[in-house]
């Protein structure tokens, strides 16, 4: 079980920079906002209040209450996750060091870029083998540059702290100047860049980052602990989370919406080294809140905590009969999902009893979804029920915003996949829009025949018979003039 923690203590003071940073440093795709975090904070905190997320992902929770003077702690079965909350929560680095670092970076790093060491690192196999280069998540050149940065910092001559540090940087500098993908409602790959000026904003980055540290030495922060784990069982994390219990919990768990964040996270779980094959990413995703088909696995067991359920046996009743006639395997396990998550989740909520005070306040931040079959899953409500069968009693369900549904996402999705073909454009042109590795999937998944568009087809099929029989009607008994001469 890895473990970071900040202990550094002093006479608090209030917050003293609010625009983004250190968030920044890192956010994860699907993040919640640290705004929102710290109206949370203002509404239900005290000087004494100490903070749970068990769901911590980029640590937005934990470094807001740093910049409150908060203790907190955080949970995420997540490696990106787990080291951004760490080096998110580290303030003691020095600005200065991560400067003359950066400087002396610069040589290793041209002299890594002039070989063809990275076409034997770790990372480049396996973008290889699992065809993510074939399939453009990364071009070649700036993938080059970004592995030779990656040399450099591991050959660096300073502490692990600090090689984090410039490895997040790294990793922000991957997502936003260096590879092809972009976040719509899932990731797809985008232009493929033939090169791009890595390293400069990769030093741009430390730059920022040490720029940060500066502004934070106005503050005493409170002290941040942050775990890799899995949620599901809080409680055995206890040690490691350390004393006093918890009187205020804020997070955003995942919730069934086929958002699969390793996909999401892959290209930095491959920088990191931490998925080599298949078997090391189904182990980060057995850690995981179940929340979509691709992470189902034979032996998942949650949805028995839920098998009783009314609610959900009623909602799972309506996924089934609309999956009924439907010809993906995707949808036979829309059900199982939703049960599955469910049962996660009531199991994490029960495992999070023992870390908390009496009269601790648990703000979950949630998503309504209909992204199964356009029937409406209520996040919210439902893990209500769920915590009110735990002993947790239910204050408030309180709505945030609005936005449009998963569903209605994926509805716009298939609308111009259908819109496209019927248009005659070509499946390859096609499959590149939409992001697909292979004509067959946008073929298979995004593409559907409308009432208009049989009765079109149909219309030429008529037409085409009736061409035809006239045709040899004409051949059969042609005109008298034509058959005198």
């Amino acid at each position: 079980m890895n473990i970071a923690a900040v202990t550094d203590r002093g006479t608090r003071q209030p917050q003293a920079f609010l625009n983004g940073e250190v968030h920044d440093w890192y956010r994860t795709v699907w993040g919640y906002s640290d705004h929102l975090v710290a109206n949370l904070l203002k509404e239900f905190a005290t000087s004494e209040t100490r903070v749970l997320d068990p769901f911590c992902g980029s640590g937005t929770t934990l470094v807001e209450c740093m910049k409150h003077g908060l203790d907190s702690a955080g949970v995420d079965a997540n490696p990106v996750s787990y080291l951004a909350a760490k080096v998110k929560t580290n303030w003691r680095l020095n600005p200065d060091r991560l400067g003359t670092l950066l400087e002396e970076l610069e040589v290793p790093y041209g002299r890594s870029l002039s070989g063809r060491a990275h076409l034997k690192d770790p990372t480049y196999l396996y973008l290889e083998e699992t065809g993510m280069l074939d399939r453009g998540w990364i071009s070649n050149e700036p993938l080059k540059k970004a592995i030779a940065i990656k040399h450099a910092i591991r050959d660096s001559k300073t502490t692990s702290l600090y090689k984090e540090a410039m490895t997040l940087a790294l990793l922000n500098t991957l997502l936003r100047t260096a590879a092809n993908v972009k976040f719509g409602p899932e990731l797809y790959c985008g232009k493929q860049k033939e090169d791009a000026d890595v390293f400069g904003d990769f030093a741009k980055r430390i730059t920022s980052m040490a720029g940060d540290l500066q502004l934070a030495k106005l503050l005493i922060p409170g002290a941040a602990v942050v775990v890799e784990g899995d949620s599901r069982y809080c409680g055995s994390l206890r040690e490691q989370l350390g004393k006093p219990k918890f009187s205020l919990v804020i997070c955003s768990p995942p919730y069934p919406a086929e958002h699969d964040y390793t996909r999401n996270s892959r290209l930095e779980l491959a920088f990191l080294e931490k998925v080599s094959d298949r078997e090391t990413l189904r182990e980060i995703k057995r850690r995981m809140v179940r929340s979509h088909t691709k992470g189902i696995y034979t032996g998942d067991h949650d949805a028995n905590l839920v098998a009783k359920n009314p609610i959900l046996t009623k909602l799972t009743a309506r996924i089934d009969l609309r999956a009924a006639d439907k010809s993906h395997g995707f949808a036979r396990l829309y059900s199982k999902v939703t049960t599955e998550y469910f049962g996660g989740m009531k199991r994490h909520m029960k495992s999070l009893l023992p870390l908390l005070k009496k009269d601790a306040i648990v703000a979950y931040v949630l998503g309504d979804q209909s992204s199964y079959l356009q029937v409406p899953v209520k996040t919210a409500r439902i893990l209500a029920s769920l915590a009110n069968e735990l002993s947790y009693e239910t204050v408030e369900i309180r709505h945030w915003r609005d936005r449009v549904s998963s569903f209605e996402f994926y509805c716009w999705r298939h609308t111009f996949g259908t819109r496209a073909s019927q248009s005659g454009m070509d499946r390859f042109t096609l499959a590149r829009l939409m992001g697909h590795s292979s004509p067959s999937v946008a073929a298979r998944y995004y593409i559907h025949v409308t009432e208009t568009h049989v009765a079109d087809g149909f219309g030429k099929f008529v037409e085409y018979q009736i061409r035809n029989v006239a045709e040899g009607f004409a051949a059969a008994f042609p005109p008298a003039s034509e058959a005198v001469q």
